[in-house]
């Protein structure tokens, strides 16, 4: 899918900052799982959320559930940007 392929080319691009924050994001929690992402329950999972224009929504994030909730971009600079705007912004719960 080329959504998806998109999103795998723009993580790899992130510095550990930005990947780290893409974890907290979808996950919130801020390290790697100890055995790696594969042994993450539920699964790291990206579902595609079908939009008419860029404009329409940002990505959002079901942390219970490990699911990144994409919209399905133009290019890989609008997901970038969409993508990077909604992992720095700070929103969404703290546990403390």
């Amino acid at each position: 899918d080329r959504q998806i392929h998109r999103f795998w080319k723009i993580v790899a691009s992130f510095d550990k900052k930005q990947q780290a924050d893409l974890l907290r994001f979808v996950t919130s929690c801020e390290r790697p799982p100890p055995l790696g992402f594969g042994s993450l329950n539920p699964p790291f999972t990206i579902q595609r959320v079908a939009i008419m224009m860029d404009s329409d929504k940002l990505p959002t994030a079901s942390t219970c559930f490990n699911i990144l909730k994409l919209p399905t971009y133009s290019s890989e600079k609008v997901m970038r940007e969409r993508l990077l705007y909604s992992i720095q912004s700070g929103a969404g719960f703290e546990l403390t």
